[in-house]
């Protein structure tokens, strides 16, 4: 290729595909130098090729990469240090060494070379040109990962769509998306030539393509920010988003304004605003519900449509149990157990549902086992420890280390008597911590689970670790989960994992 060749190849190249000339030159350098490599025929070999900007014409220097004297292992790119050193004193490891090829030699030597020149460059620069276009659409789409754009269905297989983006960004620009079946909506018949709304997820180097999605909770939140301008206008904010693509979502929001009502402007007048976007979403329902500070209220307003007569905390574990009646325990559940799922991950907390009868069951066991606790540790009778329970006592720690006055003000307990219980109380701790105190050690184990543990002969860490989990589960407020840990921490102490 002459100067003129590479003159009318960057300025056409550079008009057509919209692309700098700086990336058009760089992407011909690279071309002419695998050219050269290829018919100079010396194995692999490195060669640069310079192009001059202003003339066009170009040279092509082999080169040598400088390595330590004791590091050569490949002569035909690499020179020893002390080898470079002969020419140029200054030049350092990692640096070249480069001698220019006399192109007008080579060419005499051999015939050929512009041709085999400008076929290899041709094949080179056309798959540089598509990498230069595609990092120019990366970058001018990178801004706009986790929002909404727009394409139009070009191309449908049966386990993707490709969408044409051209629009969304310049003319001339040729950008496109790839929507994955995981991406789309069930049920969803989205047809050629169909404009279609998706966020755009974070570019996959491995793919080098841009992806959208119609299934994330980010794009819930772009058309809620759509169809809403309070959400929009930063008047109500989304706090949390849980979707289960297609069937169901629920999303909890909240209002910095006191005049306006946070579900109430989702929602929209005679529900004109929510309507848009379930016809966007194939019928996907959704449930807006008000965000609140108070776990324990938030929870049952998530649990929408469900009416929760009771609730049961466990702080420590991050579980609520709630109660509904029977008639409105599927609600509470919901389908295949979506309603209770979403509610779990939108507010943070694993819930339990049970019917009335079911919660009290299992109200009334944990109450027993903690009743047969204080009697046996405090030496009082059945009734006594029943009063106890029903106040609110469920460890021996919160009688012993209580202020006096919490037991004084429960009918039938004086100063006497109070002090009595904490003396018991405070005896009790610490026999079970002496008797116990490997156990409690291990994480998830408090002085009831240790006091139940020792009631079953197991008092080492080494007793807890050779348990499987469902010997656990007959312990009061123990779950799968929590005996699974348990054992977990306790093996992990007794250095079963260790190498």
């Amino acid at each position: 290729m002459d100067s003129k060749e590479i003159a009318g190849v960057v300025e056409s190249v550079s008009n057509e595909k919209d692309l700098p000339k700086e990336k058009v030159f760089e992407a011909l350098e690279f071309a002419l130098a695998v050219a050269t490599k290829n018919f100079l025929e010396k194995g692999d070999i490195l060669v640069r090729v310079h192009i001059d900007p202003k003339s066009c014409d170009y040279k092509a220097y082999r080169r040598w990469l400088v390595v330590d004297d004791k590091a050569l292992s490949k002569p035909l790119v690499e020179i020893t240090l002390s080898a470079a050193r002969f020419d140029d004193p200054t030049i350092e490891i990692g640096q070249y060494v480069e001698e220019e090829i006399d192109l007008e030699e080579a060419k005499a030597k051999k015939s050929g070379f512009d041709r085999i020149a400008a076929q290899t460059a041709k094949n080179v620069i056309v798959q540089k040109l598509r990498d230069a276009e595609r990092e120019r659409v990366v970058n001018s789409f990178k801004d706009k990962v986790g929002h909404m754009v727009f394409g139009t269905v070009k191309k449908k297989t049966r386990d993707s769509i490709t969408l044409d983006l051209s629009n969304a960004r310049q003319r001339g620009m040729n950008a496109e998306a790839v929507l994955t079946r995981d991406n789309w909506l069930k049920n969803e018949n989205l047809s050629m030539n169909q404009r279609v709304r998706a966020v755009l997820l974070p570019f996959n180097e491995r793919t080098g393509q841009l992806a959208v999605s119609r299934t994330t909770s980010e794009f819930l939140v772009e058309l809620i920010k759509n169809e809403v301008p309070e959400v929009n206008d930063g008047f109500v904010e989304i706090r949390a988003v849980a979707r289960d693509p297609g069937n169901r979502s629920k999303v909890a929001v909240i209002s910095k304004d006191k005049r306006i009502d946070a579900v109430g402007a989702c929602v929209g007048m005679r529900k004109t605003r929510i309507n848009a976007i379930l016809e966007e979403l194939n019928g996907e329902n959704i449930d807006i519900v008000q965000w609140d500070a108070d776990p324990v209220k938030f929870v049952f307003n998530a649990m929408a449509p469900a009416k929760i007569e009771k609730v049961s905390i466990n702080e420590e574990d991050h579980v609520m149990d709630l109660s509904v009646t029977a008639e409105n325990k599927p609600f509470a559940i919901g389908k295949s157990g979506v309603n209770v799922r979403l509610a779990s991950k939108l507010t943070g907390w694993n819930i339990n549902v049970y019917s009335n009868e079911e919660f009290d069951q299992k109200l009334n066991g944990h109450n027993a086992e903690i009743e047969k606790l204080f009697m046996e540790k405090l030496n009082i009778d059945e009734e006594f420890a029943e009063v106890l329970v029903k106040e609110g006592f469920e460890t021996l720690d919160t009688i012993a280390y209580v202020d006096s006055s919490e037991l004084t003000s429960i009918d039938g307990i004086d100063e006497e008597i109070a002090q009595a219980l904490q003396e018991s109380a405070k005896a009790a701790v610490e026999s079970i911590n002496n008797e116990a105190k490997e156990l409690l050690e291990i994480e998830g184990v408090d002085v009831a689970i240790a006091s139940a543990l020792i009631e079953k002969d197991i008092k080492t860490k080494d007793d807890l670790a050779e348990l499987s989990t469902d010997e656990l589960l007959d312990i009061s407020g123990m779950t799968n989960e929590k005996a699974g840990k348990i054992i977990l921490a306790a093996r992990t102490a007794c250095h079963w994992f260790d190498e």
